[in-house]
């Protein structure tokens, strides 16, 4: 079975961790990474989440999970040591149609947490379908050697430029061909850390397409 990639957005609020423990805390860092609010349901937590909580970074309630808690919910992730709990996640999450993640479990997923880069705006997911975590990791290892922090602060300029070439560009074949080769000028220079002649050369090139 094939699996649709998608990034998920406006995560605020409605998003439920099942557990405490480490496996809980590092999803939770993941979804805080993502600005999501988040909420955890355990009885105990481990010491990661004891921070989190202290810190006002997430909202914790300090009780088994109950039938009824994903009401309201948008997204879930059950990660308890018991696993009737997290069945019972499971079955209530398909019941009112909340995306679900039952860790260690693919056939109680409908959707996977894929491993992660990220440089600024840019976010690189690495996803096997559940098949291997440890390739996925491997995976992301390489490409976050290979995909330096230049990307994100190139990312950056193109959004500030953006609205502009939208305006004064109105082709969006000639907007496609301005905007990779403000990627080919841009990315050498802010890879050697010239983020000021990286601004130069970009409003240079704008410069040129305003004058003809």
């Amino acid at each position: 079975m094939s699996n649709y990639p998608v990034v998920l957005a406006n995560l605020e609020s409605g998003v439920l961790v099942i557990g405490g423990g480490e496996v809980a805390a590092r999803k939770v860092d993941g979804l805080l990474a993502a600005g999501a609010g988040v909420t955890v349901i355990s009885p105990q937590f481990c010491p990661a989440l004891e921070g989190l909580a202290a810190q006002e970074r997430i909202t914790v309630l300090r009780r088994a999970y109950q039938p009824g808690d994903l009401a309201g919910a948008r997204l879930a992730i059950a990660c308890t040591d018991d696993p009737q709990v997290n069945q019972a996640v499971y079955q209530e999450a398909q019941e009112h149609n909340i995306l679900i993640n039952s860790v260690d479990n693919p056939a109680h997923c409908t959707f996977y947490v894929p491993a992660v880069v990220r440089r600024g705006p840019v976010i690189i997911a690495i996803g096997t379908g559940g098949a291997s975590p440890a390739l996925a990791a491997r995976l992301r290892k390489d490409i976050a050697a290979a995909v330096g922090p230049e990307y994100g602060r190139l990312a950056v300029l193109l959004a500030e430029y953006r609205p502009w070439m939208q305006a004064h560009v109105p082709q969006a074949a000639w907007r496609k061909a301005l905007c990779q080769e403000l990627v080919d000028t841009l990315l050498p220079l802010l890879r050697e850390g010239q983020e000021v002649a990286a601004r130069q050369e970009a409003e240079a090139i704008l410069r040129r397409v305003v004058e003809g």
